[in-house]
């Protein structure tokens, strides 16, 4: 009897923890324009490393079109401008590059604010 005991609350243990698996969300990273904005003035200024580079423009951001070509033209800058230096990551050319990506995403946050 307690064999069957045993066996029986064994295997509603092991039920409950599949159950619970199975109905956990997957963790997501999602940025926002704010974010990618603050990324994107710190390599600027030169105060980010390669793992903030990475982190800014290693992760699709299927939520946001304008941000994802964004993030798109910045991995384009990135290969013909990047050096991986410190303190700045990029020469001359590309940081004036990403400053005009950064003017473009202000200039389109700006016109998302005035038309709400």
């Amino acid at each position: 009897m307690t064999i069957v005991i045993t066996v029986c609350l064994s295997f509603a243990i092991f039920a409950l923890i599949i159950w619970g698996l199975m109905h956990m969300r997957t963790p997501r990273f999602r940025m926002e324009r704010a974010q990618f904005l603050r990324g994107l003035e710190d390599v600027i200024a030169g105060q980010a490393d390669d793992n903030e580079w990475r982190v800014l423009t290693g992760y699709p951001m299927r939520h946001d079109p304008t941000l994802e070509a964004m993030r798109l033209k910045c991995l384009k800058i990135e290969e013909s401008e990047y050096t991986g230096h410190m303190p700045y990551l990029f020469t001359d050319k590309g940081l004036q590059q990403l400053r005009e990506v950064r003017q473009r995403l202000l200039d389109d946050t700006d016109t998302k604010t005035n038309t709400e």
